[in-house]
């Protein structure tokens, strides 16, 4: 038991490590999309540094298009590029390029993984909402509570005369 835990433990690390966002560096300019994987029709937050870090920057991507990033301060007082992208609910799942182009034409790349799970075509399976319908619902849960019930005290019984006849032998 304890080879199986320890060897889920192992994966389970292994896993948050590979799924943890990676800046992708490039001569000191680097591009960071948070989250690393996204459900389309959500937004991603875009850190990146440009060397001067003065100008305005662009990324593009065939995930979202192309955006533009403003330097802007972090708690240190250093300027970074901030922004953020909306990934269209429409985007077909995949790995997607996402571009950084600095004002002097520096570059980096980095990976989006967009998924695309249709939550809108089928809600959750929660049993449709029986008990919500009123009227006969209520006498049909009554019977199943009663047969429950009827079964639990079955059960009881025949455990206690087990218990004597095994006590009496």
């Amino acid at each position: 038991m304890r080879s199986v835990l320890r060897a889920f433990a192992v994966t389970a690390g292994a896993a948050a490590l590979l799924a943890a966002p990676v800046p992708a560096y490039a001569d000191g300019e680097y591009l960071r999309i948070t989250p690393s994987t996204i459900q389309a029709g959500y937004q991603v937050e875009i850190e990146a540094n440009c060397g001067d870090n003065v100008n305005p920057a662009t990324v593009s991507s065939d995930a979202f298009g192309v955006v533009t990033i403003t330097p802007t301060p972090d708690r240190n007082g250093k300027y970074l590029h901030r922004g953020r992208a909306t990934v269209p609910g429409n985007t077909a799942a995949g790995a997607y390029k996402v571009r950084l182009t600095c004002p002097s034409q520096q570059t980096a790349t980095t990976t989006l993984n967009v998924v695309n799970n249709d939550f809108k075509s089928r809600g959750p399976k929660t049993g449709g909402g029986y008990l919500a319908s009123g009227g006969t619902g209520t006498t049909n849960m009554m019977i199943g509570a009663g047969g429950v019930i009827a079964l639990a005290g079955g059960l009881m019984l025949f455990v206690a005369r087990r218990r004597r006849e095994s006590a009496s032998s």
